[in-house]
């Protein structure tokens, strides 16, 4: 498959949440928001589709997304990312993952924030490619992720990224004589990509650099972290 290039005069219509996205994380259902029970068939081909799809559940380039419904009440789930927002935020250009605002640039690159522990600290080696389901921020929501999120708190990194590349999709991939399986990385090259209900876009970040002046972990004056959930930045 052939990934079509939107990073030209692109102008993502962001799908709003209900309430000021300042104050949560775009990306994050509500509670009240869930994946829709749909059967999935396979056609002539070996191509998986939809009982009743509508030409929203694909994209651009035909591949078909995980359908969500409900409303947008109760509770943000932080560690969770709702299809449609997270692929919004993705896509070229990248915007930031909470406010959907500019993300953050310098001249080493766009900001990423990921989430690691010590021993991930000691053992990587920059520059790296790293593949992400995690959109780039800008510095004022990375201040406030890492100030509300007990998994950064644990241990983070931050990123400056000089070159990014959507390069597959991840989510359950079905098969014509064995059951589903959850959480398959597909490539867009991969004749798979047929076979994927997507649930994330997945982003190379190219040639990436530790940023170790740009944020710093907050300080809690001698109080432990908040016990609001955070989101889950990751590598995948």
């Amino acid at each position: 498959m052939q990934r079509l290039d939107r990073s030209a005069g692109a102008t993502e219509q962001f799908p709003r949440p209900k309430e000021d996205i300042r104050g949560g994380l775009f990306i994050a259902p509500y509670e009240g928001e869930s994946p829709c029970d749909i059967a999935v068939v396979f056609d002539g081909d070996g191509h998986i589709g939809y009982v009743d799809e509508c030409p929203e559940d694909r994209d651009i380039d035909g591949i078909l997304w995980q359908r969500w419904g409900g409303t947008q009440t109760g509770p943000l789930q932080w560690s969770e990312h709702y299809p449609d927002r997270q692929r919004a935020v993705m896509e070229r250009p990248h915007r930031c993952g909470r406010c959907t605002g500019e993300p953050d640039r310098d001249e080493r690159g766009m900001l990423w924030l990921l989430n690691a522990n010590q021993e991930a600290q000691a053992n990587l080696t920059f520059p790296r490619d790293i593949l992400t389901a995690t959109p780039a921020m800008c510095r004022e929501c990375a201040d406030r992720a890492l100030r509300a999120c007990r998994v950064l708190q644990a241990g983070f990194i931050a990123l400056r990224v000089p070159e990014t590349e959507l390069v597959g999709v991840k989510g359950t991939l079905y098969s014509p004589t064995s059951p589903p399986q959850a959480d398959r990385f597909v490539r867009f090259g991969d004749d798979a990509i047929h076979r994927v209900v997507a649930r994330q876009l997945m982003l190379e970040l190219r040639d990436a650099e530790l940023d170790e002046d740009t944020l710093s972990p907050p300080s809690h004056g001698g109080r432990a972290p908040t016990a609001v959930p955070g989101p889950v930045w990751g590598w995948q």
